[in-house]
């Protein structure tokens, strides 16, 4: 009761005094430079309406802090079918013919083959790790797929994508960098087109780069699939040397 008349009060005093209105002056502060370009809105796409996406920016910056974001969302976005989604991977995936996999398969059932030397007699069938054939993988060892692209993610040797038939290997330990090695790369880049861990739309060279092969006497060195290995190598005789394979197979 009180408090009711101290309210009462205070409301009386007011009245008589006269009303002052307060305008925000024009000059605004400048928007920080970390927050420029950052204020986008999302489209919900279930009805193409904009909605906020409570980054919380305009509050932080609101140069009269009249901002308060509501950090629930009244939009109600679909859930994404995955079963739908994964489906559409497969479809995009090109088409493997599963019959090579098949004596992997059964060595695996037969000698209880472990799974490094099962993915690495079936890179050795297709020339790689296709998607398919991880999953017939996993299907018939129960081995889950993450476990299987986990290993084959992991160690340098398995590929996951398909290679041209000459691998370009340009060494890049200490003494090929010091000896040229970049220059090298760069010279098998711009013959070839590619870039490095590329593949030349012909599929005949795949271009890439290690830190050592273990020849360090002939820097800079370059080897060629997993059993020609060219050293004291340069940019010339790098250009010469894809020359000599593409005339090799017919190319000009």
């Amino acid at each position: 009761m009180l408090g009711m008349f101290k309210a009462m009060r205070t409301t009386l005093k007011h009245l008589p005094m006269r009303k002052i209105t307060v305008q925000y002056p024009e000059q605004r502060e400048r928007l920080p430079e970390r927050s420029r370009g950052l204020f986008r809105v999302v489209i919900d796409p279930a009805s193409g309406e904009p909605r906020c996406r409570s980054c919380t920016l305009c509050e932080s910056n609101c140069p009269v802090q009249v901002i308060r974001v509501n950090y629930t969302s009244k939009y109600q976005l679909p859930v994404p079918n995955a079963a739908r989604i994964a489906a559409a991977r497969i479809a995009a995936q090109p088409g493997v013919d599963l019959q090579p996999l098949q004596p992997v398969l059964d060595d695996y059932f037969e000698h209880g083959t472990g799974l490094i030397a099962m993915l690495q007699n079936a890179q050795e069938a297709y020339g790689y790790l296709p998607r398919l054939a991880i999953q017939e993988i996993s299907l018939q060892t129960g081995v889950s797929l993450s476990q299987i692209y986990g290993v084959s993610s992991f160690y340098n040797q398995f590929r996951l994508s398909p290679v041209g038939k000459h691998i370009i290997t340009v060494c890049h330990g200490t003494a090929c960098h010091v000896a040229g090695a970049p220059l090298i790369t760069a010279a098998f880049s711009e013959e070839l087109g590619v870039g490095v861990g590329k593949t030349t739309k012909d599929r005949l060279f795949t271009l890439q780069a290690v830190s050592c092969v273990g020849a360090c006497a002939l820097a800079p060195v370059v080897r060629v699939g997993d059993d020609e290995t060219h050293g004291r190598m340069s940019p010339d005789k790098a250009r010469k040397l894809i020359a000599d394979l593409r005339r090799q197979e017919g190319v000009e």
